[in-house]
């Protein structure tokens, strides 16, 4: 019955293994990228089609013949352009998106409300809002109404996939840099012919929010939550295509836009349509379809920068400048920057083409169908930021008081700004910027003037190295010889009972310069005889390493019946004790070992020494004051003969005819331990009432020949005393109803 209980018992076992292994699959499921450029992506995008209460499925209508979903999979993730490829040359490779996507059943999320619930109040449309209070409810509504049918969608099976569904992925791929968010979602509305009229800061204008609503139950109590997302609504009517790719896609200018919100980037324009940067970044006022590359100071807010390719300058002189957005990952300069204490501002200066052999973005014409050509100038384009703001706003600015200007030219799109070979740009009366060359992607320039003194800061020199400054990253200042920050403790050797040990030095590695010189440590006490006192234990300290007291060179048995344990004992106080490693395996408390006071007493308990291997180990206690060790070695001798188990005492038994032996024992045949009067009152005196035969007394055969006496040698006491007991046990048994043939 045992082996079928554990036999059913390891079948429910593997039943619910399997079970725990298929629903981790349908969570985790298996990571990949679908295509070339995403399949090392360290951020990723989710994207959820929504169509509202009112509308029916459109993630498979058909434009230029083009499904929606491969339009939108061609505009973020593989296209000449998309949005994917546009940070990531932005970023000089550093941001690298892949967008996923979450299908209910294969198509799109559907709402709770009509599309007009969300849109204002009119006579064509009369379910829309009234009043300012009930624009932002239902703006709160709209965020959690996606929301919920992003998590029914989940709850009803349906996995993270790319755009057609061929490759699923694990909803962990949503959190790239595990935070417990999910990096972005982009929610896409459904296109609509509806007379609905949507301004900006509508709850249906495309924008970027924050919304918590959407959990996914990892397991193991983990927890996936929603953060940051964009919502846009797009057009399918017009699609744009690049010449040397052949897939279509929508006007990325909304898409790139907002998602640069999710990054951190802010508005470059303000509230009344005037913007002081215009054509010299997408957060400011895009080209369509395909956005104009970011400012430099933009990318050093998202710190896509670092003092190699974003340097300071504090001097008059000559420069060189590579062009922006060539996306090399090298170290190559792409921007300076400056201090101007006049206007308490910071230029910063880039080289951006935007002529048809100019960057992949900055192209004022992309060859793109259906796109229109902006006539932008190329050159090095200067721009005045105010400092000690990384995100600069001109959501709230106005003239003389922008966050983000870019100077020069005089059109209001900013596209003369650039300044060309042998332009100049005067930036205050005391500071003057002249382009002296362009060759290729490499534009020199030329500053004159007064400019903020830099005044390096942070960092830290140390005994090989000057301090590196956290604003320009430039050493300064002198090597600090006595800054050692790499130490290490070489020279250490263990005491013995016939040389003393020492702590060891502490080493710089950096210049090999001894920062501490060791210390002796006393030899080890030689262990007394029995009986007499144990000398005098040495206080432990960092210079006096504990020791082993006991037990080094000890044998001791591997068969638990010939040894209660191996004893070792530490000069540590057992509060120090940390652990105890035997062969450098670490033990456990209570099953392997027991530790107890007395310096440190640690005892290895014979089922741990049992698995031991014959031969020699060795053992460390290793406590907060250093460690202590010792050798032993495991022997397998055979376990003791048990001693012959003492008979149980006997009642004596009258003899039958009053003839008694020298030894006073009845030489007669011995009467029925359970006799008829026992039987008769229903007790069989197996409780060791009932009179058992005297061990030291003869016994006869059937014949009525003595069977010798243990002392002859035949039989022991040990052996006769079995087989009495085998005929008592049947008699009983036989007394209790069971059959006679036992």
């Amino acid at each position: 019955m045992k082996k079928i209980c554990t036999f059913f018992g390891l079948l429910i076992s593997m039943c619910l293994l399997l079970n725990v292994g298929f629903s981790s699959l349908s969570v985790k499921g298996a990571a990949a990228g679908n295509t070339e450029q995403t399949s090392d992506s360290n951020f990723t995008n989710l994207i959820v089609f929504a169509r509202f209460a009112d509308e029916n499925e459109f993630v498979n209508d058909i434009y230029q013949g083009v499904s929606v979903r491969e339009i939108i999979d061609n505009s973020y993730n593989t296209a000449y352009y998309s949005v994917g490829d546009y940070y990531r040359n932005a970023s000089s490779d550093k941001l690298r998106m892949n967008s996923l996507y979450l299908f209910d059943n294969g198509g799109s999320l559907q709402l709770k409300h009509e599309r007009g619930y969300y849109a204002g109040y009119s006579a064509d449309n009369p379910i829309g809002y009234k009043t300012s209070g009930e624009k932002a409810y239902r703006m709160y509504e709209l965020r959690t109404d996606w929301s919920d049918a992003i998590n029914k969608a989940i709850q009803d099976g349906n996995h993270i996939t790319n755009y057609n569904g061929s490759q699923t992925y694990s909803y962990e791929d949503l959190d790239k840099n595990r935070d417990g968010k999910i990096d972005s979602i982009t929610v896409i509305y459904k296109n609509t012919t509806q007379n609905i009229v949507i301004n900006r800061s509508d709850p249906l204008w495309n924008y970027k929010d924050y919304a918590d609503y959407v959990e996914i139950n990892l397991g193991d109590g983990r927890m996936l939550q929603s953060q940051y997302y964009v919502q846009v609504i797009n057009n399918y009517s017009t699609l744009y295509m690049a010449n040397n790719d052949q897939k279509p896609i929508v006007s990325l200018k909304s898409p790139i836009h907002e998602m640069g919100h999710i990054f951190g980037l802010l508005d470059l324009y303000n509230s009344s349509g005037q913007t002081p940067v215009y054509f010299m970044s997408a957060m400011a006022n895009a080209i369509s379809p395909v956005p104009q590359g970011l400012s430099i100071k933009e990318k050093e807010a998202l710190g896509w920068t670092d003092h190699s390719t974003l340097k300071t300058i504090t001097e008059p002189g000559e420069y060189k400048v590579k062009l922006s957005g060539t996306a090399t990952g090298t170290d190559d300069c792409i921007g300076y920057k400056a201090g101007i204490p006049e206007l308490n501002r910071t230029l910063y200066l880039e080289y951006r083409n935007f002529s048809t052999d100019g960057s992949k973005y900055d192209k004022s014409e992309k060859q793109l169908t259906n796109s229109e050509t902006s006539n932008i100038a190329s050159g090095l384009v200067c721009y005045l930021a105010q400092p000690d703001i990384r995100f600069p706003s001109n959501l709230n600015g106005k003239p003389g008081n922008w966050a983000l200007e870019v100077k020069g030219g005089t059109q209001s799109t900013k596209s003369d700004a650039a300044l060309g070979l042998s332009d100049s740009l005067q930036v205050t009366d005391k500071l003057k910027v002249t382009v002296t060359a362009i060759e290729g992607e490499v534009l020199t320039f030329q500053i004159e003037g007064e400019m903020e003194q830099h005044v390096h800061s942070g960092g830290q020199a140390t005994c090989t190295k000057k301090a590196v400054c956290e604003e320009c990253g430039m050493e300064y200042g002198e090597i600090d010889p006595t800054c050692h920050l790499n130490l290490q403790r070489q020279g250490f050797k263990e005491p013995t009972q016939e040389e003393n040990g020492y702590t060891g030095d502490l080493v710089c590695t950096d210049c090999n310069a001894i920062v501490e010189a060791g210390e002796i440590i006393d030899k080890l006490p030689v262990t007394p005889p029995d009986g007499k006192p144990e000398p005098e234990i040495p206080p432990v300290s960092p210079g006096n390493p504990p020791v082993m007291l006991e037990g080094d060179k000890a044998e001791v048995s591997k068969n638990p019946d010939n040894n209660s344990g191996a004893v070792f004992r530490s000069s540590a106080p057992l509060d120090n004790l940390i652990e105890v490693k035997v062969d450098e395996k670490v033990l456990v408390k209570d099953k392997d070992y027991t530790a107890c006071s007395g310096s440190t007493i640690i005892t290895l308990l014979p089922s741990f020494l049992a698995g031991l291997s014959e031969g020699a180990h060795n053992i460390a206690i290793v406590s907060t004051t250093g460690t202590a060790k010792a050798d032993f070695s495991v022997i397998s001798d055979p376990a003791p003969v048990p001693p012959a188990p003492v008979p149980p005492a006997s009642t004596p038994v009258p003899p039958a005819s009053g003839n008694t032996n020298t030894a006073g024992s009845s030489t007669d045949t011995l009467a029925d331990p359970v006799s008829e009067t026992a039987s008769t009152a229903g007790s069989a005196n197996v409780s060791g009432n009932s009179s058992l035969p005297d061990t030291a007394q003869m016994k006869k055969d059937s014949s009525g020949t003595d069977i010798k006496s243990p002392q002859c040698g035949e039989k022991n006491c040990f052996t006769l005393l079995l087989e009495d007991f085998i005929e008592i046990l049947k008699k009983v048994l036989i007394f209790l109803g069971f059959s006679s043939k036992i």
